[in-house]
């Protein structure tokens, strides 16, 4: 039997010898029936409830579908999953591997264990969740803290009468409540959330996470009702159960999720007030009359260059606001950046779709030196992979005599000491090895060269525009578009409304088969095209 050991314990609160303790009853287990432990798996501190969040047990599948191991020990079943989902596909996957699971609780693993036992494990996680929540309500009911804390306070640490330490209480940190009136005063005197974050920074106050203050700190969410200008607990009121969280089943993520205003959990803690309730009242009354109007409303629909467009000045994010123009997000919610001016969405697109489209079409001597590029480097992958079987095929040869040479001796009657039987453990599983190499190459995609690649190549790209456009294939062009584009700095121009942009992608590789193909581009791997005003967008500084 060659082994491989998997063990999981939950959460930081547990003691991490749990893990060497379920490592040690394994390898136990594995020297009494006479096999070979071949790997260990870990995932410390790490729910069961979702296998996409636990690298241990991601090696874990893909050693066993290489053939690594014929057999999986654990301690039990809740060890590997305790997700019905889960659990059914990690069975799956491992019995069309061929590799047994077996724990020491359930024995070898059939599909009754993972029906009933992975019914009875979800059940346990959920009846978990309410015996938890539960405890906290109470908590909540008796003004103490349901987990967390908030910008203002901090934890006390005292021992109780009876020895024990104290949990949950909270007092005010004075620096922090003083920072916390600032910002109510400053907002019920007109001023907005971004100057207010500007000032906060500008003298020197750290956030709640230690960095840069921004507007979104301070006004928070109208739906969650975070942020400072929404807590309750400023005014000596305690609430609980706003939101909860679901993990999403495709990522393993937890989801925060709003909960009914009926489902809160209120109680005043009068100790912890920091804002009266003039003052509160006079801020949600502003917020209430901003939140009205129309203008607020978001943008919904990704654009093109989302997330990439960058301040020249502070390298920080460029963000769309006052009617579709691109401005940097750290001057207008922080006030950390001097930069004062923008540039339209639909220009900045139109400079950089046109620009690729003259990089990948306009020149062909480039086309014509990367397709050839192209069809060589195709062909040097067909020949390594040839080489690559080859080799293979010529050790997996070596191996099997080996194996043969071995049986040989031990099938002679003159005794098998250990080295050899573990000798013949090894070559068995590099033989194994070996044979799962060879299948994947095999059923790897072979690609062959289009005769007409630059041809369909030209098509493809002078499309761009007219792709984008149409709803059923807008979202992969822009992907395809995106790839291509590490991201976009714009800076203001020499004359006054007037900005530079430069585009720094991905198609370094591409720019130096037509040009130089020595060249070394500026920042490993990428390219500068200046696509300003007075600029020809095929300027490149390689």
């Amino acid at each position: 039997m060659r082994a491989a050991i998997y063990a999981r314990y939950s959460t930081d609160l547990q003691n991490p010898a749990s893990i060497e303790d379920q490592i040690r009853i394994c390898e136990e287990q594995i020297r009494g029936t006479g096999g070979t432990t071949v790997q260990i798996y870990t995932d410390a501190a790490i729910s069961g409830g979702s296998m996409k969040t636990r690298p241990g047990l991601q090696a874990l599948l893909a050693d066993a579908s290489q053939g690594r191991f014929d057999t999986v020990i654990a301690e039990a079943l809740d060890r590997v999953s305790r997700d019905q989902e889960d659990i059914a596909g990690i069975y799956k996957r491992l019995q069309y591997a061929d590799v047994q699971l077996v724990t020491l609780a359930e024995g070898v693993v059939s599909e009754l264990h993972i029906g009933l036992k992975g019914t009875m494990n979800a059940l346990f996680l959920k009846d978990l969740a309410q015996k938890t929540r539960r405890g906290l309500r109470g908590r909540v009911e008796q003004g103490l803290s349901g987990g967390g804390n908030s910008y203002g306070y901090r934890v006390v640490r005292r021992l109780l009468a009876d020895g024990t330490a104290a949990t949950g209480e909270r007092e005010i940190v004075p620096a922090e409540a003083e920072v916390i009136a600032r910002i109510f005063l400053e907002y019920v005197s007109g001023r907005s959330a971004r100057k207010i974050a500007a000032g906060l920074n500008r003298d020197g106050f750290p956030s709640p996470r230690g960095g840069d203050w921004n507007a979104s700190t301070i006004h928070g969410s109208r739906q969650r009702r975070n942020g400072i200008l929404n807590n309750e607990m400023y005014i000596g009121r305690l609430v609980w159960n706003r939101q909860r969280f679901v993990k999403d089943p495709d990522s393993g993520k937890r989801r925060s999720r709003v909960n009914p205003a009926g489902d809160w959990i209120t109680t005043d803690v009068p100790d912890l007030r920091i804002i009266d309730d003039d003052t509160w009242q006079k801020a949600q009354a502003l917020k209430s009359r901003y939140a009205s109007h129309a203008g607020n409303k978001r943008q919904t629909k990704k654009r093109l260059l989302t997330g990439l467009v960058k301040c020249g000045c502070c390298g920080g994010n460029m963000t769309i606001a006052r009617k579709d123009r691109y401005y940097c997000a750290a001057r207008r919610e922080k006030g950390t950046c001097e930069a004062a001016f923008g540039i339209a969405a639909a220009e900045v697109e139109n400079r950089v779709l046109d620009g690729l489209r003259r990089i990948l079409v306009g020149n062909d001597a480039l086309i014509a030196e990367f397709t050839t590029e192209l069809k060589a480097e195709l062909g040097r992958l067909k020949k390594a992979r040839q080489s690559t079987q080859r080799d293979f095929t010529k050790e997996l040869a070596d191996v099997e005599r080996g194996i043969a040479r071995l049986i040989s001796f031990i099938t002679s009657g003159d005794g098998a000491p250990e080295s050899v039987r573990s000798e013949l453990t090894k070559l068995e599983d590099r033989k194994a090895h070996i044979l799962a190499q060879q299948k994947r190459t095999a059923i790897s995609p072979v690609v062959d060269f289009h005769p007409n690649y630059a041809e369909l190549y030209r098509k493809k790209v002078s499309e761009l525009a007219l792709l984008l456009s149409g709803e059923d294939t807008r979202e992969e062009a822009m992907t395809s578009i995106r790839s291509l584009v590490d991201r976009i700095e714009v800076r203001a121009g020499i004359k006054r409304g007037e900005t530079d942009v430069t585009l720094v992608g991905a198609l370094a590789g591409i720019l130096a088969l037509g040009t130089n193909k020595n060249a070394t581009p500026e920042g490993g791997g990428t390219f500068l095209l200046v696509a300003g005003v007075g600029f020809e967008p095929t300027t490149f500084r390689l």
